[in-house]
């Protein structure tokens, strides 16, 4: 799928930054993007889904995105829990952005109905869908199953072994 959109927009917690996230960004970066516009959502509270805070979930993507060797901008975007805001309230962290010149990337069906609803129509695209999800690896993890290690970067994996 070629579009001409400049920007493509994802926006995901990334608890924790999986290779899964990372083919999800080459699908992105394929479509014909010409520069990844990243957003770290941030819970307010930190528990068993989100288990890093902000800071931490951007220093474990950038390694891995510079490896892309692609144009990105990665930015944390704390949660409103307003969707008739969040579009505008996201612009507000990527004010080059809008309907015309920017696709969203998203299975989220919340984060979906922000961006074509509420007087937004952005153009959304649902990738494929890959088999390993940060809902498994974080169940992985809980269950001490050394597979998780597999699932996610080497950079990654170091860091949550010593954070537990």
């Amino acid at each position: 799928m070629q579009n001409n959109f400049e920007f493509g927009l994802v926006i995901g917690r990334f608890q924790p930054p999986c290779l899964h996230h990372f083919q999800f960004l080459d699908q992105v970066i394929q479509s014909g993007v010409k520069k990844l516009l990243i957003g770290i959502g941030e819970s307010k509270s930190l528990d068993n889904r989100n288990f890093l805070n902000g800071d931490e979930v951007k220093s474990l993507l950038i390694p891995n995105l510079d490896k892309l060797n692609f144009p990105y901008e990665l930015v944390i975007i704390p949660d409103i829990n307003n969707p008739p805001l969040y579009a505008n309230y996201v612009k507000t962290f990527f004010p080059q952005i809008n309907d015309s010149n920017t696709c969203l990337f998203t299975e989220n069906t919340y984060t979906f109905d922000c961006f074509i609803n509420y007087g937004h129509h952005f153009k959304v695209v649902i990738p494929n869908i890959l088999d390993n999800r940060a809902t498994n690896v974080r169940q992985l993890i809980a269950d001490k199953n050394p597979l998780w290690q597999t699932l996610i970067p080497s950079n990654v994996a170091e860091f949550l072994k010593t954070k537990k």
